[in-house]
């Protein structure tokens, strides 16, 4: 099967978000060039009083880049003093210098902000590199050991016509691992923020030995500048710090968003996507690329056995939406009852953010958002609109990629095999009870009816795709993947978790009503499968209503009261105070109830002012 790297980003000049936003946002190139990105998530000023005193050098730094602020960082070059230049070397085939121009320090471009010295660098033929190592310098050298730090942020300043730059990072001494990319560096200064968990992911962080920029194809002699090369921990809790077991925390650290449940999972997103899934001691149990559910256009006969390997992450498969993605992503709303996250890849024709008046015209996308309880539930809606765009092919699909070397194996009901049925369900189980496994289902209003799996030569990366749906300008689905329990062990576990969410229970309203125009409520029935809850309205103060399990298991069913923002509720099943409430990112009272099966359960809502009541 053949495997495409799947994107990352690239940005310029940083832009101040607002305070408290976390919208990590980036350029992502499609045909054959890669680049890195970066993410406006800008913590807090310090509090000058509770700052450790810093030279001047490095305070003028922590006062200019905001992911400095709070964290520890480490300052890789800053070209401020003597010697630095000693640090790098032009190097061609083999690492030998032969005579190539030298990089030098300079005063004729500098981030003014932080010092008033650079890094000077001439490529004159394609196989000039430039290498910060350390050996040309006997008296300082790299630093190896980058677990602690979250990003790597350097400032490049890029000729008038500007340039591309391929930067690598190695690690190891006779055992090489390299991570590259592609950075798009625009005419002036920019900032490049680097994720070093996404770096971590292929090479060893605790032994890095070198850093590597280079011209691809160069053709005629180029002319750059480095400043501030830095390593930092910019970690920011926004959920949590204190949480105890089973319950939900939130940080960002580097260009991530990670979500997790204190001794039971965590979740990491980059650009939008689930990049990470832990579990108890086990490593990423994600496929390098990203977990997904990914949109993918199918031709009509992919599930074949004698058709085609389907490269999932392949960017070609939208090269025609544009050659260039705009990612972002930001946290849409936390709270100890759930967190949302949401994702966009915008494609565009040229590498840069769109106009700040907003006047671009409509682009080719996809939009995630995930919502994540802390019983392991975690609800995704996927919306791909095509714009003046086309699918690659007639039918569409989604596909989910994990790592191969962690014994996920299918599990299928051999019932269901015997009368050529297929399941509505996809679940990846590894053996012995207390081990992660992932089952992922689909509302029941998407025809995602057929399944292919997919192992790498080298087994490590296994991926499971569904379809097929009719291609269209808009395809909007929703998904459900339950990332906990752990021993979701086999087809009765998985059929019972996806008939829960695929034929939700019924709810019949004496006193108030159900909602069934909710956005994310495909089918307009009062359940929203985006969001993995029964949407409800109070009449005037009350809600009553009855909850039916029709023969099914319910697992923590959740509801939601719209008409309940700025009011005290009071939640009540078979009369008994309901204790699991919260709010939503508008306030509306949000509730949970433990595993409900058997007959009818009444359920009650009493709503006033905030102000009165016991």
């Amino acid at each position: 099967m053949s495997w495409v790297a799947r994107f990352t980003c690239s940005a310029s000049e940083h832009r101040r978000a607002p305070p408290g936003a976390q919208v990590c946002s980036g350029m992502l190139l499609i045909a054959g060039l890669l680049a890195v990105a970066g993410c406006n998530s800008w913590p807090p000023a310090a509090d000058s009083a509770n700052r450790a005193q810093l030279a001047p050098v490095l305070q003028r730094m922590r006062d200019f880049y905001p992911d400095l602020a709070n964290g520890r960082f480490i300052s890789l070059a800053d070209f401020e003093t003597p010697g630095q230049s000693t640090l790098f070397r032009v190097v061609g085939d083999e690492d030998q210098e032969e005579g190539r121009a030298q990089p030098t320090l300079s005063v004729l471009r500098s981030r003014d902000e932080t010092g008033a010295g650079s890094l000077k660098t001439q490529f004159r033929g394609p196989s000039d590199r430039l290498l910060l190592d350390g050996r040309r310098s006997a008296a300082i050298g790299l630093i190896r050991d980058w677990r602690r730090y979250g990003l790597l942020l350097m400032s490049i300043h890029g000729p008038p016509a500007g340039v591309t730059l391929g930067l690598a990072v190695e690690s190891g001494d006779t055992m090489r691992l390299r991570w590259a990319r592609t950075l798009v560096v625009k005419p002036g200064w920019n900032l490049f923020r680097i994720d070093l968990d996404t770096v971590g992911d292929h090479i060893d962080l605790a032994d890095v030995r070198s850093l590597a920029w280079h011209v691809p194809n160069l053709t005629e002699p180029v002319e750059f500048y480095l400043d501030d090369i830095l390593i930092t921990d910019n970690t920011q809790h926004q959920l949590g710090q204190q949480a105890g077991p089973g319950e939900l925390y939130v940080f960002t650290r580097g260009r991530r968003i990670h979500v997790g449940v204190r001794e039971c999972f965590e979740l990491a997103f980059a650009d939008g996507q689930i990049v990470a899934w832990r579990s108890g001691d086990d490593g990423n149990l994600v496929d390098v690329g990203g977990l997904g559910p990914w949109p993918i256009p199918l031709p009509r006969d992919w599930d074949s056995q004698l058709a085609s390997a389907i490269a999932y992450d392949d960017p070609q498969l939208f090269a025609d939406w544009g050659p260039v993605v705009a990612a972002t992503q930001n946290l849409v709303e936390a709270t100890p009852f759930r967190v949302v996250v949401a994702g966009q890849w915008r494609f565009v024709n040229e590498p840069a953010p769109p106009p700040p008046n907003g006047t671009a015209p409509p682009a080719p996308e996809h939009a995630w958002q995930y919502t994540i309880y802390p019983f392991g539930q975690v609800c995704v809606r996927i919306r791909s609109s095509t714009a003046s765009a086309a699918w690659h092919d007639p039918r569409v699909g989604y596909a989910i990629g994990l790592d191969g070397h962690h014994d996920f194996t299918a599990a299928v009901d051999p019932a269901l095999d015997r009368h050529g049925d297929r399941p509505r369900y996809v679940l990846l189980a590894r053996a012995a009870r207390g081990r992660a496994d992932l089952l992922w289902t689909w509302a029941a209003t998407s025809t995602l009816d057929r399944q292919r799996m997919f192992a790498s030569a080298d087994d490590r990366r296994l991926a499971v795709v569904v379809g097929d749906i009719d291609a269209a300008p808009i395809v909007e689905t929703a998904h459900l993947l339950r990332v906990w329990p752990p021993d979701i062990d086999g087809p009765q576990e998985g059929a019972s978790f996806a008939g829960d969410y695929r034929h939700p229970a019924g709810i019949t309203a004496t006193v108030g009503r159900l909602v069934t125009d909710a956005p994310g409520d495909l089918n307009q029935d009062g359940f929203n499968e985006s969001e993995g809850c029964h949407e409800l309205a109070l009449d005037g103060d009350v809600l009553r209503c009855e909850f039916q399990p029709a023969g099914r298991l319910r697992f923590d069913p959740v509801f939601r009261v719209h008409g309940s923002a700025g009011r005290r509720c009071w939640v009540y099943a078979r009369g008994r105070p309901v204790k699991t409430v919260g709010r939503d990112g508008s306030d509306n009272l949000l509730f949970r109830l433990p595993h409900v099966a058997g007959g009818p359960l009444a359920l009650e809502v009493h709503a006033t002012p905030l102000g009165t009541g016991p």
